[in-house]
């Protein structure tokens, strides 16, 4: 790890998910799970070499650590960003939930103004150095992906894998953000704990992630479950704004399209960001240009 050079840099918008990494325009979202293993056979593996270890994606357990600043966040960044040849001056913007940043200094500190060298795969070593590291709220940024945003009462609702974060704007002015501790995470292992109860054999959380990206089983076959935990944010977020109803509800994060009938079912004017999984990265791009970051 070496200081930052003062040289013109490029534009990056990132969120390290609790399952996937996304990077604004970049070719593919990247599974958010590895194993360090120096002593792992490399070829026909997806492998990151940084600071002298070795790490294989696609391999291990998801990090189920709650506090997203607390994670090492700097191995997904590294890969993702190798995988889209990102390299060079870069100017930073992650994402943490609402409630969490109190910490976005620890992310700050552990990137701005320091050199990483790196390797993904087979590809020649890499060096970013990252001059400016900001750091803005999932929801928020995915407000300022929506092409027509400046009227209405408009709430953006994202569904991640450890929280939901709500951000409720009325002609483009934010006026209530809330932060709910559910995920896809919880919905997921309450999936995986019911499968093992009824079939007698172990199902843990990746088992799920991995059956429902493959369409290997249909949620339709765990409603109540998906009403169980849509229940129980229905009701944590009446507690802090109780006429979510009277915004046009845009459904955003990794979780929107499982939970998608029940906030049909529930409130008045709900739909699906196209973009759904990139619109905080996408959002986030319309804020640093904005800023001057792409320069």
């Amino acid at each position: 790890m070496e200081h930052v050079t003062d040289e013109k840099a490029e534009l990056v918008t990132a969120d390290i998910g609790s399952f996937n990494i996304k990077l604004e325009a970049a070719e593919n979202i990247y599974e958010n799970r590895f194993i360090m293993d120096n002593e792992g056979e490399k070829y026909g593996s997806e492998t990151l070499e940084y600071n002298g270890n070795t790490y294989f994606f696609g391999k291990g357990k998801f990090d189920l650590t709650y506090g997203k600043a607390f994670k090492n966040i700097e191995v997904p960044l590294l890969y993702a960003m190798g995988k889209e040849n990102k390299k060079g001056n870069i100017n930073l913007i992650l994402h943490l939930p609402t409630s969490q940043m109190g910490n976005k200094s620890m992310l700050v500190e552990k990137l701005q103004g320091n050199t990483f060298k790196y390797k993904v795969n087979d590809e020649k070593p890499k060096s970013v150095t990252f001059k400016t590291v900001g750091v803005l709220k999932e929801g928020f940024s995915s407000f300022y992906s929506l092409a027509k945003r400046n009227k209405g009462m408009i709430a953006i609702v994202d569904i991640g894998g450890r929280t939901i974060d709500v951000f409720a704007f009325i002609d483009g002015v934010l006026v209530t953000e809330i932060s709910v501790p559910i995920g896809t995470m919880d919905f997921f292992t309450d999936i995986a704990e019911h499968l093992t109860l009824e079939t007698g054999e172990k199902h843990e959380l990746e088992d799920i992630h991995t059956l429902v990206k493959h369409n290997v089983i249909d949620l339709n076959d765990f409603e109540d479950i998906t009403n169980k935990v849509f229940n129980d944010v229905k009701n944590r977020l009446k507690i802090k704004m109780d006429k979510l109803n009277n915004y046009q509800i845009k459904l955003c994060g990794g979780g929107a399209e499982y939970f998608e009938k029940n906030f049909k079912n529930e409130y008045d004017n709900v739909s699906v960001l196209d973009n759904n999984l990139t619109s905080n990265v996408d959002g986030a791009a319309q804020i640093g240009k904005a800023k001057g970051l792409d320069k």
